[in-house]
C-alpha cells in the first residue's frame, strides 16, 4: 500500500478520534469520527488508485468533496452553535452550496476532471467559518480555559490556514501549471499541500488530545 507522510497523520487524527470520541461528544465533536474515516478512505484509495485500473483519481476527489462537505456543515454548525432564524439561513446556504457541488459534478466540470470551481468554493466557505470560530473565542474570552487551550481554536485555526492556502494554490492551478512553478524540482502541490494536510491533521489531534484533557477532572 503506498502512503505519504501526510496520510499517516490523517490516520493518525483518525486513531486519536476513536480513542477520545466519548470526549469529542462532550464537545460537540464527535462527526469528526465520519469525517476522517471519509478522509483516509479517500486517501488510501486515491493513492493507490493503481489497484483499480483508474489512471486518474480525480473522480474520487470529486466524490469527496460532496460527502465530506456536508459533515464539515455539521460540525461548524455544532462549534459555532447557530441556534434560531441564524440557523435557518445556515441550513439554506448548506443546501446552496450543495446543490452547486452536485450541478458542477454532473454537468459543468463533470465526474472525470478535478472540480476546482467546487474545491475553491469549499474551501472559501470553511475559511470563513473557521475564521467566524475564531472570532467567537477572541470575543467570548473564556479565562476558565483559555483560547491556546481550546479544542476549538486549533481546528478553526488550522482549518483557516489550510483553506487560505488551498485557496491560493488551487485558484492559481493555471498559472503554476503554465509557467512550472516547482520546489526544488519538485511541484508546488506536492510540496505545499503534504505540509499543510500535516499542519491541519496534527491540530485536530492535538484539539481532539485537549478534549480528553479538559474533560478528564468531570
Amino acid at each position: 500500500m503506498n502512503l505519504h507522510l501526510s496520510e499517516y497523520f490523517e490516520v493518525l487524527s483518525l486513531v486519536f478520534a476513536i480513542i477520545f470520541y466519548r470526549q469529542l461528544r462532550f464537545f460537540k465533536l464527535k462527526p469528526f469520527l465520519l469525517l476522517l474515516i471519509i478522509v483516509c478512505a479517500t486517501e488510501i484509495i486515491g493513492a493507490n488508485v493503481q489497484w483499480f485500473n483508474v489512471k486518474k483519481n480525480y473522480l474520487i476527489y470529486n466524490v469527496y468533496l460532496l460527502l465530506s462537505m456536508p459533515v464539515y456543515f455539521w460540525i461548524f454548525m455544532n462549534m459555532l452553535d447557530f441556534k434560531g432564524y441564524i440557523k435557518t439561513i445556515y441550513l439554506i446556504v448548506v443546501t446552496l452550496v450543495m446543490c452547486f457541488l452536485a450541478i458542477n459534478f454532473l454537468f459543468l466540470q463533470g465526474p472525470k476532471e478535478f472540480n476546482v470551481y467546487s474545491l475553491i468554493m469549499v474551501e472559501f466557505i470553511k475559511g470563513i467559518l473557521a475564521l467566524m470560530i475564531i472570532t467567537k473565542l477572541f470575543r467570548e474570552d473564556n479565562y476558565e480555559i483559555g483560547i491556546s487551550k481550546n479544542p476549538y481554536f486549533w481546528i478553526g485555526g488550522a482549518t483557516l490556514i489550510f483553506s487560505v492556502c488551498a485557496i491560493v494554490l488551487f485558484g492559481l492551478q493555471r498559472f503554476i501549471v503554465l509557467n512550472k512553478i516547482q520546489i526544488e524540482g519538485k511541484s508546488i502541490y506536492r510540496v505545499i499541500v503534504p505540509l499543510i494536510n500535516v499542519i491541519l491533521y496534527s491540530s485536530y489531534c492535538y484539539a481532539f488530545y485537549l478534549c480528553k484533557k479538559l474533560t478528564s477532572n468531570l
